[in-house]
């Protein structure tokens, strides 16, 4: 994220945005369209690419999840404690989780943002600008990807990952004397509710009617465009490969050699303990890491020789620390 992130108010005076390095990232999209699945290998996804993830969703956080979950059970909650309490959620996922792993140089992933409140709210009060102002101090994603779904397609996904509730279905608006009927009115308004923000706040939508391998080429298109802009900021893994793709078909370590997967244990030390010469305390004895032999060595290629060059030298004593001799 770049020096000049921006926030839907005015902000946390006390944050250094200079320092959020990473990438932020929302998923949005009604209950039921599947962001969970797409998040998951998302999330799997950016990792064999190289890079740090961190996964946060809405409702959460240690501070007020289950005091959400709580009130929601009761069906008793009025519209601004519930908006107030799902505040408080992201304020302490924001300070805990978020600001955090950005500073760090990590992507996150948000399954949902603030977009989710501001759909909700709307659908229970036309002036949603209280809502707005309430969430100033978050940042402006650096991407927000809206899964769409229209309601004739999203009502069978619902009733075959566990049905309807109270909330989802706006039950508390009183919309309908059933909950199907209520489910469907309601789930419109938020779906209008989310439309109407694509142009406001520039999701990039997605068709969530078709199969999750075509959604997930599609976030991965959007998403790769955002990470490689700055990819020079973000931290890799260890076993980061840019953006390779990788292999489709066969275990690419089972194809290889003796000689070859030595060469590349070699490498990854090196890499970890720098130059060839470095030195490994195993135990009571210290391996020096020379250079590999030539690959034509004796049994190079119908058997591993696991660091055949190291060479194990007795361990320094206290008294030698202070020695330029080995021991």
């Amino acid at each position: 994220m770049p020096s000049g992130i921006k926030f839907f108010g005015e902000g946390l005076p006390y944050l250094k945005t200079s320092d959020l390095k990473g990438k932020l990232i929302a998923i949005e999209g009604t209950d039921g369209v599947g962001r969970s699945t797409q998040i998951e290998l998302l999330e799997d996804w950016l990792q064999v690419q190289g890079f740090g993830v961190v996964v946060t969703g809405w409702t959460r956080s240690n501070l007020a999840g289950a005091a959400i979950e709580m009130a929601k059970g009761g069906n008793m909650i009025d519209r601004m404690t519930l908006g107030l309490l799902y505040a408080t959620d992201f304020a302490d996922r924001l300070e805990n989780q978020i600001l955090p792993a950005l500073r760090s140089g990590f992507v996150v992933i948000a399954d949902r943002y603030i977009y989710n409140a501001f759909a909700r709210d709307s659908a229970r009060d036309p002036d949603s600008s209280w809502i707005k102002e309430v969430y100033g101090f978050a940042p402006v994603p650096d991407l927000v990807c809206y899964l769409r779904l229209d309601v004739d397609n999203h009502i069978p996904r619902v009733i075959e990952s566990g049905g309807m509730n109270y909330w989802e279905s706006g039950m508390d608006l009183h919309l309908a004397d059933n909950i199907f009927d209520s489910f469907k009115k309601y789930q419109k308004t938020l779906i209008q509710s989310y439309d109407d923000m694509v142009m406001t706040y520039g999701f990039e939508v997605i068709d969530a009617r078709r199969s999750v391998a075509e959604i997930q080429q599609d976030l991965q298109a959007h998403i790769e465009n955002v990470v490689k802009k700055t990819r020079g900021s973000l931290i890799p893994l260890p076993s980061g490969r840019g953006f390779e793709k990788p292999a489709k078909a066969g275990n690419e370590v089972a194809n290889l050699n003796a000689r070859q997967i030595e060469k590349r244990l070699q490498t990854g030390v090196t890499q970890i303990f720098g130059q060839t010469g470095a030195e490994i305390s195993v135990g009571e004895e210290r391996l020096i890491l020379s250079p590999l032999p030539p690959p034509d060595f004796p049994g190079s290629n119908d058997k591993v020789i696991p660091f055949s060059s190291a060479t194990p030298t007795p361990a320094r004593s206290p008294e030698d620390s202070g020695s330029t001799n080995s021991a």
